[in-house]
Formats: C-alpha cells, sequence, structure tokens
C-alpha cells in the first residue's frame, strides 16, 4: 500500500532559535500539535491545516513557516522557509531522501496590518531582533490570508 500524506510535528507559540549545528524552537508556551499532510499539500493547503489545527486566529495573524532541513556535512541542520508549493514538496520530500524520520515545522506569526481601506499585504513585524529570517524584513516569506484584525489581539487565543 502506497503513502497518501507525511507526519510533521507543528510547532507553535514560540520563535526559531538558530545555533552553529541546528535549529531550534522555543518559547515558554510552546505547543506541538500533530500533522498528517497530504503529499500533494500546497501552500494554501498546508496554512488551512495549520490555522484548524492550531488556536492561531487566521482573521488577525498570518504565518511565517520553516522547516528543520539536514545539511549533507554531518549532523547540521538549518531552517528551510516554506513559503510556496515547491518548498512544500521539498520539505515533504525530506522523510524519503534524507536521515530525517520525522519532519519538524516551525510557526510563528506576524500581525496582520492595513493602510486605510486597503489592505497592505505585508506582514508587520515588530520586533526584528526576535526573529532571524536571514533575508530582511521586505522579503519575509508570510502566508498571507486576507483578512485583517484587532491589532492588539493575540495569536493564540
Amino acid at each position: 500500500m502506497s503513502v497518501s500524506s507525511i507526519s510533521v510535528m507543528c510547532y507553535y507559540n514560540g520563535h526559531i532559535v538558530r545555533t552553529d549545528n541546528d535549529v531550534k524552537y522555543d518559547g515558554n508556551k510552546v505547543s506541538i500539535v500533530p500533522l498528517e499532510i497530504p503529499l500533494d499539500c500546497t501552500f494554501e493547503q498546508l496554512g488551512d491545516i495549520i490555522f484548524s489545527s492550531t488556536p492561531i486566529d487566521k482573521q488577525k495573524f498570518n504565518l511565517v513557516l520553516k522547516c528543520k532541513y539536514p545539511l549533507k556535512c554531518g549532523n547540521r541542520f538549518q531552517p528551510l522557509a516554506i513559503w510556496n508549493d515547491r518548498s512544500v514538496q521539498i520539505m515533504l520530500n525530506m522523510v524519503n531522501t534524507s536521515v530525517i524520520e520525522e519532519i519538524e515545522l516551525f510557526v510563528e506569526v506576524v500581525k496582520k496590518h492595513r493602510q486605510g481601506n486597503q489592505s497592505a499585504g505585508v506582514a508587520e513585524i515588530e520586533n526584528l531582533a526576535e526573529i532571524d529570517y536571514d533575508c530582511g524584513p521586505s522579503s519575509v516569506p508570510v502566508l498571507d490570508t486576507g483578512a485583517y484584525g484587532d491589532e492588539d489581539a493575540c495569536a493564540y487565543e
């Protein structure tokens, strides 16, 4: 029987921490939820699965997704940004192409904001020092859900 989905451990309510050789997820209230992700999953579908499996408010927050990606040299890992359908497929194929037995997906959230009556289509990041994206604030890949909510809302209500 062929496999139609992959188990992914989804971490949320924290932030990504890079070390010299590893990528970890840290925070006082980190939660982990196991997800079954279809092998033909798209980026949009992945976002829907995460929003339906966590208390993150889709109306108020965008997702920044990264997985723990193995490097070929030794027991070293780097964060891999998940930002389109191709990067989702790379993540799901890690189980078949590396020594990874379990996929770890790290979720960070950024508040949505709008300019006037027009939606800005970008994520607002208040503390860039806390989140190391390796690509600058103007190119942070986020899952934009298109809805905008209360600026003072908590992501994990």
